[in-house]
């Protein structure tokens, strides 16, 4: 386990790996991060980073799809025994075979969510809507998520966002009309 100021030296190998265009070193540093302190939402981010960057202009393979079953259940199960710091591990293994699986990236945000990290949860639900803008879900848990922080106007952006796609949505519908409501009395912005 490293201590604040060997993770502080660490992450900024790590940034500078990024910035040098080392994605495989920055992948190693920041996975080494998470493996010690798993909640740490900038080393986080920047392995995601890293391996969209790596794995730019290549297709996953038949190999990574079945890859992902087996780790998806092996996720589950670890999550069940309340094993969080395993099951994080095994889905960015999944992240790590397709950076852009918005699946994954959603199963993430859920556990921060359950725990209470409400940053962690958007940060990893605004990737999963970088990899995969057209699944509504997304949008909803990450409007929802952006009214619990009191973050009104990112809210009222991504339910915008989310009736482009489906202007019918009743679900989104309401929690835009709540939200403008709940904005017309807290006067964060305007409609």
């Amino acid at each position: 386990m490293m201590n604040e100021q060997e993770l502080k030296e660490f992450y900024n190998k790590g940034l500078l790996a990024f910035e040098k265009q080392n994605y495989d070193y920055a992948i190693d540093i920041f996975s080494q991060i998470l493996s010690s302190q798993y909640d740490h939402l900038e080393a986080r981010h920047y392995l995601h980073l890293s391996l969209q960057k790596k794995a730019e202009g290549s297709r996953p393979s038949l190999a990574s799809s079945v890859n992902k079953l087996f780790l998806s259940m092996q996720a589950n199960s670890l999550l069940k025994k309340g094993n969080i710091a395993a099951c994080l591990e095994t889905l960015e293994k999944i992240v790590a075979s397709n950076p852009f699986d918005s699946e994954a990236l959603k199963a993430i945000a859920d556990i921060f969510y359950q725990k209470g990290m409400i940053s962690h949860a958007i940060n990893n639900l605004e990737e999963a809507k970088l990899a995969n803008s057209k699944d509504i879900d997304i949008f909803k848990k990450l409007g929802e998520l952006y009214v619990k922080k009191e973050d009104y106007r990112n809210a009222k952006t991504i339910y915008e966002s989310a009736l482009k796609i489906n202007p019918n949505d009743t679900e989104i519908l309401k929690s835009f009309k709540n939200l403008d409501a709940l904005g017309t009395i807290k006067r964060e912005f305007t409609t």
